[in-house]
This record gives C-alpha cells, sequence and structure tokens, in this order.
C-alpha cells in the first residue's frame, strides 16, 4: 500500500515538473519574441527613410520576424490655409510580427510620424 501511494505522488511530482518546464519554455520563447520584436521597432523609429521600415529577417534561434509599414494616415491641421503653407506630416503604423516553431507569434504595433518636407524648404 505505502509502494502504491509513493507511485502515485511520484507520478504527480513528475506531471508538475513537466508542467513548470513547458511554462519556462513559453516564457523564454515570448521574452525572446519580445526582444527581437523591440529591436526591430526601434530600429524602425530611427531609421531616415520610410521606405526602408519593411523587413524580413530569420534569427538564428529559429525566430523570424516580419517588420511592415501600414498605410499613411495624415495629422490634423488646423485650416486649410495652414496646411499649405506649413510642412506636412503623415502617421504611420509599424507591425512587427515574430514567429517561432512550432506556431508561436507575437505581434508589436507602434507608429511614428514622418514630417513630409515640401520642395521649396
Amino acid at each position: 500500500m505505502a509502494l502504491a501511494l509513493l507511485g502515485i505522488a511520484l507520478v504527480a511530482i513528475i506531471q508538475l515538473f513537466s508542467i513548470s518546464l513547458r511554462s519556462t519554455r513559453k516564457s523564454t520563447n515570448y521574452t525572446t519574441a519580445l526582444i527581437h520584436a523591440r529591436t526591430l521597432m526601434q530600429e524602425a523609429y530611427a531609421l531616415p527613410r520610410i521606405e526602408d521600415i519593411p523587413v524580413t529577417l530569420e534569427f538564428e534561434d529559429g525566430f523570424t520576424a516580419v517588420r511592415e509599414l501600414g498605410s499613411a494616415r495624415p495629422t490634423g491641421a488646423g485650416t486649410d490655409q495652414e496646411a499649405q503653407e506649413g510642412p506636412s506630416a503623415n502617421v504611420y503604423e509599424i507591425t512587427v510580427t515574430v514567429n517561432w516553431p512550432p506556431e508561436g507569434s507575437f505581434v508589436l504595433r507602434g507608429t511614428r510620424v514622418i514630417e513630409e518636407r515640401t520642395s521649396e524648404e
């Protein structure tokens, strides 16, 4: 009887250990994906040209990342005359999607305001 109880207790402990390992691996994957996504987002904020933002990368650890540029929407200007006289600005949405095997995915979104300079400046 004692051996049966000991066997049941050992099985329960091994199952808890297995769950703990899966949780640790999942946490590690999300942390790694977050680091990759934040790095790509910070790079997108620093790039001088808006055309350089879209990119697809593969990392050594099996992670892949896609950085996309969403459509621009103009920022609100007070009047039409003010908008014609000064430089205009567009707000772009940047999306970074990081994937890892077998089915993990993490998405980070941000915005960037780009001032469109006129040819007179």
